[in-house]
């Protein structure tokens, strides 16, 4: 698997790991900033069933293009409130039939947050697009926290 590596990204927030962390896991936070600008997540789509074994599902539309969807179907494999989240996306036609992995690590220093997230296997290939995508809605969840921190 020489054309396959892993997508490394880590960000801050200027908000407590609670708030950041209830980003990832509450369904009414998380269709506010999903997906990269141009994209919004398709209404009743979102399922988080916050235990390992639980579903992390959700459908991410193109605003231009509502025909242009990606469907999120992961399954969590570790649960860690506040810490650490993982899921396992795949095998499907939009996972190019891998199972795709997931991590957000939070850790909380003086109030910010800082997260690393982790996703792969992927390959080479789609590296530069998935960072784009995933700094956009990174951009997205910062303006959203900067509304109450």
């Amino acid at each position: 698997m020489d054309s396959m590596t892993e997508l490394v990204l880590s960000r801050q927030f200027s908000a407590p790991r609670t708030a950041v962390w209830a980003a990832f896991v509450e369904p009414e936070i998380i269709c506010q900033w999903w997906g990269p600008h141009g994209w919004t997540i398709e209404d009743d789509s979102i399922i988080f069933e916050p235990m390992v074994g639980g579903r992390h599902e959700l459908t991410m539309v193109q605003v231009d293009n509502p025909e242009a969807k990606v469907p999120l179907k992961a399954v969590i494999t570790a649960f860690d409130e506040y810490t650490c989240l993982v899921s396992d996306d795949g095998p499907h036609e939009m996972t190019l039939d891998l199972v795709i992995s997931t991590r957000v690590d939070f850790r909380e220093f003086a109030g910010k947050t800082s997260i690393t997230l982790t996703q792969g296997p992927l390959p080479y290939e789609v590296i530069e697009s998935s960072t784009k995508a995933w700094n956009s809605a990174f951009s997205k969840l910062e303006n959203l926290l900067s509304e109450f921190f």
